[in-house]
């Protein structure tokens, strides 16, 4: 554990960016799996809006983001 003020602060910070990615990278899974199950148009919309959530925040790399919409756009057409 770090001693300076200025340290443990960020470790606290760190700490809470971690979690919030992680619950917003597990809702991107999840809302891809969800349109996996049942392919409409709506999870469609939902799931891109995710993974383009994600993709802004960092989370996952702009040609991942990419990548998958495409897979996502021929499951459905």
């Amino acid at each position: 554990m770090a001693n300076i003020k200025s340290a443990i602060k960020r470790a606290e910070l760190n700490k809470i960016a971690n979690e919030r990615n992680s619950q917003q990278k597990s809702a991107m899974r999840t809302a891809i799996k969800k349109f996996e199950a049942e392919p409409t148009e709506e999870s469609f919309r939902v799931a891109s809006s995710a993974i383009d959530k994600a993709a802004t925040k960092g989370l996952i790399h702009a040609n991942k983001a990419s990548r998958d919409k495409s897979r996502l756009a021929a499951k459905l057409g």
